[in-house]
Order: structure tokens, then C-alpha cells, then sequence
């Protein structure tokens, strides 16, 4: 009994570590909206000719600035600036901080084995990664399916006679986020001065998504040789509808792939508990002794490199 109430500890405390992480971030979240509600109360009327205040667009903070410089965590940096722009990197680590080691005394001071301490305190530390890297990867998705219907709505707009500016304007005013503030960081970034070239490979940049770079890539190109953009657009639109189409379909078809990959990830530590139910002192080896405890460590690392190889194989890049 005692190896279970370990088990399910270490379980609750994992939970416990993620929900702090996603409550912190949007407690961060809904501070950063309540404050721009806030700056922009009053600008919004029904007169068309009224618009918002222009805003600079945030800069990233120093500790962030010099890993991204450094290269010391790749592309997370950027990964967190597009998930969680109120979150600096420095708020981040002290998440991270405060998780790992709230884990790592609980478990030792419950255990008394530091080895089990610090794979747990490594296991919750990987969560408010995870977090960040979900809603990144969710964020692009929204993008990427908005993005035939903003890129209809730009040709129309562009049809009935006005300029591309005004075109990302009234997108960015009209069209739901993510992608709409997207387009007024674009058009802010260009009615400040920048040319419009420019903000849109910085909007690419951020959106990084295939799509959207498509688009940026197709308006750079007209610019410079001519055209008809609405044309280009629409072309564009349909393109991209057939992407999506195709990325559900290879996600329907490897559905099979990834429940397998979940049920063997799962299917061990059931066995586990149901082997601990029926007979506790055989299966108590593995917790109760430091050769089981080294087994069952090596047995986790081998069933997370099995989850990763089921991952790779069942991703298909479009």
C-alpha cells in the first residue's frame, strides 16, 4: 500500500505542478486584458471615422533578448513570446523554478530517495514546457484556419477599390484573433513608419506558419512585379482550404498510430497497478529496493523514447 500512495502521490503532485502553471499564466493573462480594456475604454465609438490609439509593439525583455541572442534555448524563447506575449522569460523560470522544487522536497521529504525526488521534480518541470509548447502549437492551428477566410476577405476588400493598408485595417478590425492582431501589429508597425514590406516579414516571423508565409511571400512578389493581388489571394485561399483538407485526413488516417502509442504508454503502469493489487510483496520489489527503483527509472525513460518514436512516425510534415 505504501508503494501506491507513493505512485498516486507523485501523480498528484505532477497535476498539482501543472494546474499552478496554467493558473499563474492566466492570472498574467487576465491582468494583461483587463488592462488594455482599460487603455482602450472610450476610443471604440460608432463613428467610422473614429479609430484606436496606435501602439508600439512590445519589445522583448532583456533575459529573454539575450537567450534568443545566446541561442541557449533555441526556439523556445520565441515559442513563449508568441504563446504567452505578457510572459516575460524571467516569470517563467521562476514558474519553473518554484514547480521543480516544491515537487523535488515534497517527494524526498515522503520518500527519503532522493533519486525518486529528482525524477519527480524533472517530470514536473517538463510540464509548464509542455504548457507553452501546446498552446504555441494551438495558437498556429487557429491561425492556419482562419487564415482562407481572412485571405477572402482581404481579396474582397481589395476588389471593391481599396489599398492594401487599408485592406490589413479593416482585417485587423474585423476579423477574430489570433490572426486579427496579427494584422494590426501590421498595420500599427506600418502607419508608424515602417514600410509595409517590413512588417509583413515581421508578421510572418511571428505567425510562423507555411501558410501564412505563403501569403507574405505572394504580396512581397506583387509588389514588386505587379498584378492582380485580389486574384493572388483568392488562389491563395482555396490553397490553403486544400492543405487543411489534407492535414484532417492524415490525421484521420493516423488516428490508428497515435491511440496505439497512447495505449502502450498507458498499459504498462495499469499492469503495474493491478499486478501491485494482486500480489503487493511482488511487485513492491520495484519500489521498495534500489535495483527495482533503477529498473522502474530506466523503464520510464524507455517508455517515454517509445512515445517519442510513435510521434515521429505518425507525423506527417506538411
Amino acid at each position: 500500500m505504501q508503494g501506491t500512495f507513493l505512485l498516486l502521490f507523485s501523480a498528484a503532485i505532477a497535476v498539482t505542478g501543472w494546474l499552478i502553471a496554467q493558473a499563474i499564466f492566466s492570472l498574467l493573462q487576465r491582468k494583461r486584458e483587463r488592462l488594455t480594456q482599460r487603455l482602450t475604454a472610450g476610443t471604440r465609438t460608432d463613428d467610422p471615422t473614429t479609430h484606436r490609439p496606435i501602439v508600439l509593439p512590445k519589445g522583448e525583455d532583456t533575459l529573454r533578448e539575450l537567450f534568443a541572442r545566446k541561442n541557449l534555448l533555441g526556439g523556445f524563447t520565441r515559442k513563449l513570446a508568441r504563446a504567452y506575449p505578457e510572459v516575460t522569460l524571467a516569470n517563467f523560470l521562476l514558474v519553473e523554478a518554484v514547480v521543480a522544487l516544491s515537487t523535488f522536497t515534497l517527494i524526498a521529504f515522503v520518500t527519503r530517495s532522493v533519486m525518486l525526488a529528482v525524477v519527480a521534480a524533472t517530470s514536473a518541470g517538463l510540464i509548464p514546457f509542455a504548457v507553452v509548447k501546446s498552446r504555441h502549437a494551438k495558437r498556429q492551428r487557429a491561425c492556419d484556419d482562419q487564415l482562407p477566410e481572412a485571405l477572402d476577405f482581404l481579396a474582397r476588400i481589395l476588389r471593391a477599390g481599396h489599398s492594401l493598408g487599408t485592406a490589413l485595417q479593416m482585417a485587423g478590425e474585423e476579423l477574430p484573433d489570433p490572426l486579427a492582431m496579427e494584422f494590426r501589429r501590421c498595420y500599427d508597425a506600418h502607419s508608424l513608419g515602417k514600410p509595409l514590406e517590413g512588417a509583413m516579414r515581421e508578421a510572418a516571423d511571428r505567425v510562423d506558419t507555411t501558410d501564412f508565409a505563403f501569403f507574405v511571400t505572394a504580396v512581397l512578389i506583387q509588389r514588386q512585379t505587379g498584378g492582380d493581388l485580389a486574384e493572388v489571394l483568392t488562389n491563395l485561399a482555396a490553397m490553403s482550404r486544400s492543405r487543411i483538407r489534407m492535414r484532417q485526413h492524415v490525421k484521420a488516417i493516423t488516428a490508428e498510430g497515435r491511440l496505439v502509442g497512447n495505449v502502450l504508454l498507458v498499459l504498462p503502469f495499469l499492469f503495474f497497478f493491478v499486478l501491485y493489487a494482486i500480489n503487493p510483496k511482488y511487485a513492491g520489489v520495484l519500489l521498495m529496493t534500489e535495483l527495482g527503483r533503477m529498473l522502474l527509472l530506466a523503464a520510464v525513460v524507455m517508455q517515454i523514447l517509445g512515445v517519442l518514436t510513435i510521434r515521429m512516425i505518425v507525423n506527417v510534415k506538411m
